[in-house]
């Protein structure tokens, strides 16, 4: 069977005889002169090329290519442009997975082959194997998860104790990129907060890792890094009471294997934070929608616990919707307030059947012993009206990504115009001419 043989990395350099046996070593300049291109996607590589792992002058074997027809080698390389390491029977499993490619599936005894390969060779042979075809979820099993692993185990040490690891930081680095969902870019920046002390990034890292691995596809990540993580999420919840829902979510999602995220990748380019995680059923109110001319007062209300936050949803028969979310404020919640959120407290709720739109913020407001806010909205037709947490709380840092279309219509759902007046401060924060501080146009007036 014929296969084409293309680069793994994106990275390669032409390779030269310098000693006997042969030995080779990496000469000339990266991707013929463009370190810019990719060479997974070079011309050159279209045809007639064989997967080798070509024995180095200073010890090893690189992967490597070579072209029978001319005696040309290449050398593959790392981030830091080293050769690959690959002895033979790597390089071996490597060619034949590429004379079936793409392939859907790994042989178990290329499982246990690569189990062994260098972290940076399983990478690519994924990241590619990922963008090129349709790879079953226990493919991804050959990334080196043993370093997600080490790293879970040091984070949670860390939150029981209250004490930073004192072994050396695990470096997840980009390994993980191709099973989705950049859990563990959060992961790396929790393990970083917790050795500065940092409390916002601590609280910003926690929420990013929830509420990435809520919607993870769990099916690629392997069972005993499952069950670490979920031991992770237990810590973090009870270290964050207004994240506990969300962290308690995607310990759940852990407990299964998914094959496929529960929700789309985050948009590219700047970030916008917003979720759409689903936490179970939704408060929810039947629609009696009344003449414009009624002035009554009654409806319907139905309340749902989301850990710490209480969401409750009244209909009224005039047409009105509000949704109220309260959270206890006690000594820990106020702290929690204070150092992790910035003295903003800011839950995405999603609501169905009024007017206004589906996805807002409410911003909740330190009392005596609770926070609270609210929104005023108005129905649409006779219909059932719901309406729930969407996403994990946010704080000040946040901010700057919130989504601005949200944002428009949460200031158009205010209650009182100094909750207006409130929003406003938040987004004078921003720079002139961000896309969230603009929404503040047309959201209501002070």
């Amino acid at each position: 069977m014929t296969a084409t043989h293309r680069p793994l990395a994106e990275w390669v350099q032409d390779a030269r005889i310098v000693g006997p046996g042969p030995l080779w070593a990496a000469d000339g300049p990266v991707n013929d002169g463009d370190e810019r291109a990719d060479a997974r996607h070079m011309a050159r590589f279209a045809t007639g090329w064989e997967r080798c792992a070509l024995p180095l002058a200073n010890g090893g074997h690189g992967l490597g290519l070579t072209e029978p027809a001319t005696g040309d080698a290449v050398l593959e390389l790392d981030d830091f442009g080293r050769p690959l390491p690959a002895d033979p029977a790597t390089a071996e499993t490597v060619a034949a997975i590429e004379r079936r490619w793409p392939a859907n599936r790994l042989e178990p005894h290329e499982e246990v082959r690569l189990h062994d390969a260098d972290p940076g060779l399983r990478y690519s042979l994924l990241d590619r194997l990922a963008a090129e075809g349709s790879p079953g979820p226990d493919s991804f099993h050959v990334l080196p998860w043993e370093r997600v692993d080490r790293l879970a185990d040091q984070v949670a040490a860390a939150l029981a104790t209250g004490e930073p690891a004192a072994a050396p930081p695990v470096r997840l680095r980009h390994y993980f990129a191709p099973a989705g969902s950049r859990f563990t870019a959060a992961l790396e920046q929790l393990a970083s907060a917790l050795r500065s002390d940092d409390p916002r990034l601590r609280r910003v890292a926690t929420t990013a890792l929830c509420a990435r691995l809520a919607r993870a596809a769990t099916a690629r990540i392997p069972q005993t890094t499952r069950e670490r993580l979920r031991l992770l999420l237990d810590a973090v919840g009870r270290d964050d009471a207004f994240l506990y829902a969300t962290a308690a979510l995607a310990a759940d999602r852990l407990g299964g294997a998914f094959p496929t995220p529960y929700a789309p990748p985050e948009p590219g380019g700047r970030e916008v934070t917003w979720w759409m995680l689903d936490y179970g059923s939704p408060a929810s109110v039947r629609n009696r929608y009344a003449p414009a001319a009624s002035s009554g007062a009654e409806g319907s209300e139905d309340v749902v616990l989301r850990s710490a936050f209480t969401l409750t949803l009244t209909g009224r028969s005039d047409g009105r919707l509000y949704v109220t979310v309260t959270a206890p404020l006690d000594p820990a919640t106020r702290a929690l307030l204070s150092h992790g959120y910035d003295e903003v407290l800011l839950l995405p709720v999603h609501v169905t059947g009024a007017a206004e739109g589906r996805e807002m913020y409410v911003l909740l407001k330190p009392g005596t012993d609770r926070l609270s806010g609210d929104l005023r909205m108005t129905a649409t037709t006779d219909l059932d009206i719901t309406a729930d947490q969407a996403g994990p709380p946010l704080g000040l840092a946040d901010l700057p990504s919130l989504d601005p279309e949200a944002v428009r219509r949460t200031l158009a759902c205010q209650v009182r115009a100094s909750d207006r007046r409130r929003w406003r401060e938040l987004l004078a924060r921003l720079p002139d001419g961000h896309p969230v501080r603009r929404a503040a146009e047309g959201g209501g007036t002070a």
